[in-house]
């Protein structure tokens, strides 16, 4: 066989373009150099680890209801990013020397392009896969836009939503929303006490948050600041004040209450003083309607105003099961 035949029938492997290649994902490097089982290794090992981290940080927000640093603090983000760099230099210069070992490789099909895509976007597509299918099915995490649910849920905290608390529905799959549709035969109703995220009729494209203290049937009346359910003031008990951040800059204080529902859920609400939630009309909660309060009675746009108003079965979205603070508080 000439030199010219044998040129024809290989190409030569650069080092430098099998390092270059898997800064652009674990695994194209080597696939470049020929090494077919470290390229699949690495592309499977992206993936993995990923989840792996994605667990590891959900397991310490369940243990210690505080949310792992490099999701909270900026700072954080950076070196997250800094670590995954790293590495990716680390992986490159491996596929790097592999590469060096075997400096001509036997040429190959312009089908093995479709192997460049494959080890590419697969791994992209499997981690979007698994994480959708967590959000969709599983849990959601949300940030508190606002001080509503004080002191259960504090500004900038994060939550995590049970998708399968109450079975799912047309918001479950927000932001495509309509792609399941509500069962009320497979579906779990709110308990009374319950924290629950959902799309108000009159808004259905934003997620509120709020406590579900009226079922169907009942009849919810708030006087002189006090909740009352079918016609009975549920259990108050005084905390004392509280100093607390307002959300339009400044400190102020607020009374503090234990508030006992009939079904024996007890949490603490705040009082800020005399204002028009204090005293509202009956209200008679519909067959598969729900009311929902914010626990910071005072600075809550709940079933108390017509923009939000009593809330369908099939607009919750599922039942808050962890708060999970930015820092230690």
């Amino acid at each position: 066989m000439t030199n010219e035949n044998a040129t024809a029938r290989t190409r030569r492997v650069r080092p430098w373009i099998a390092f270059l290649l898997t800064l652009l994902a674990p695994g194209l490097g080597f696939f470049y150099a020929r090494r077919t089982r470290a390229a699949l290794f690495w592309a499977v090992a992206s993936v993995a680890i990923g989840l792996a981290i994605g667990i590891a940080a959900y397991i310490y927000l369940l243990n210690t209801n505080v949310l792992p640093a490099m999701l909270s603090e900026p700072w954080a983000a950076w070196v997250v990013i800094g670590a995954g760099w790293a590495i990716s230099v680390v992986i490159g210069i491996a596929a790097a020397w592999a590469a060096a070992r075997r400096p001509e490789v036997p040429r190959g099909s312009p089908l093995r392009l479709l192997g460049y895509l494959a080890i590419w976007l697969l791994p992209l597509l499997a981690s979007q896969a698994v994480a959708m299918s967590l959000r969709f099915f599983y849990a959601q995490p949300f940030r508190a836009p606002s001080a509503s649910m004080q002191p259960a849920i504090n500004p900038g905290d994060w939550f995590i939503v049970s998708k399968s608390s109450y079975g799912y529905g047309p918001y479950s799959t927000a932001p495509l929303v309509g792609l399941i549709d509500y069962d009320p035969v497979t579906a779990r109703a709110p308990q009374r006490g319950d924290i629950a995220v959902f799309r108000p009729t009159s808004e259905p494209d934003r997620d509120f948050v709020q406590r579900v203290v009226g079922l169907p049937g009942d009849q919810i009346q708030v006087i002189d600041g006090v909740l009352h359910i079918n016609g009975a003031a549920v259990e108050l008990e005084p905390l004392g004040a509280v100093e607390l951040a307002q959300e339009w800059g400044g400190d102020g204080a607020v009374q503090a209450y234990r508030e006992t529902l009939p079904n024996g859920v007890s949490y603490t609400v705040f009082d800020a003083g005399v204002t028009e939630l204090d005293n509202t009309r009956v209200f008679s909660v519909p067959e598969n309607h729900y009311f929902l309060m914010g626990d910071h009675r005072d600075n809550s746009a709940d079933s108390r105003v017509a923009i939000v108003g009593m809330v369908p079965a099939a607009n919750f979205i599922g039942r808050v099961d962890h708060v999970a603070h930015a820092r230690a508080r």
